[in-house]
């Protein structure tokens, strides 16, 4: 069977999402998801913007995600991750492939799961969103070092900064989700699968890279913050210069060549 983890937004709007969903079974509120249980699927919604679908046809995937946009902020292109999951004598996660334990909690197994999987996509979009900006500003680097300047005006300069000081806050400002989740706290029965599950996407050590990337940024906005500073010292100096060459040229009029 199929389960598809996926990441478009920034958040959720769950109550109102909740309030919208129809033909379902039963409809249950954790911490920060939501999960809706249909006949023969099921469907778990992360309030961090995050959506993790269990056997669902893909016809109702297309309609449930047309609809779900009317409860996102700040939507984002989606990313999403694509797995194969089954029943056996015990829940595992290994090698991308899903077993959950054909039991009465087993909706509690797919709880424990998604929340790993919510957040590997969560941690996909971060990176993608990294990548992306160092890859816009990639040049500016190699133009310093064989110019000795960047091209770019005042006013660019500090539009590049502020670009790359929105990029490194929003996944700072975001980075508590990818800590372990309330419910894993309130359920520690569940603890196993959900470490199974981020061991396996390798969610410490992406987040690891992730870090560093966020260092490259940093990296990137003192440069260019520097280079600003550079550019208003010299324009400073250059102030004086001529003040001071105004004010030697004065001199040499009144005081020595008596033209005034």
């Amino acid at each position: 069977m199929r389960c598809l983890a996926i990441c478009n937004a920034e958040t959720y709007d769950l109550h109102g999402l909740a309030v919208a969903l129809d033909n379902i079974e039963f409809i249950n509120f954790y911490t920060d998801a939501l999960h809706a249980s249909y006949k023969e699927w099921d469907v778990f919604i992360f309030r961090y913007g995050c959506i993790v679908f269990w056997n669902t046809p893909v016809e109702e995937e297309t309609r449930l995600l047309t609809l779900f946009e009317q409860f996102t902020k700040n939507k984002i292109a989606s990313v999403f991750e694509e797995f194969e999951y089954s029943f056996g004598s015990k829940p595992r996660f290994f090698q991308d492939k899903i077993t959950l334990a054909k039991t009465r909690s087993h909706a509690l197994q797919m709880l424990a799961v998604s929340y790993g999987l919510s957040q590997a996509t969560k941690l996909a979009a971060f990176e993608v969103r990294i990548d992306n900006t160092i890859e816009l500003t990639k040049n500016i680097p190699q133009e310093l070092a064989h110019r000795g300047k960047i091209s770019l005006s005042r006013k660019e300069i500090s539009q590049r900064i502020g670009g790359l000081f929105i990029e490194r806050n929003s996944v700072n400002l975001h980075s508590d989700i990818l800590d372990a989740p309330v419910f894993i706290w309130d359920h520690p029965e569940y603890e196993s699968l959900y470490t199974l599950t981020i061991n396996d996407l390798e969610l410490h050590a992406r987040t690891a890279v992730l870090n560093r990337r966020l260092d490259i940024v940093k990296e990137l906005f003192e440069m260019m913050r520097d280079e600003l500073n550079n550019r208003h010292s010299t324009m400073l100096e250059l102030i004086i210069i001529i003040l001071i060459m105004m004010e030697v040229f004065l001199t040499l009029i009144v005081h020595v060549f008596h033209l005034v």
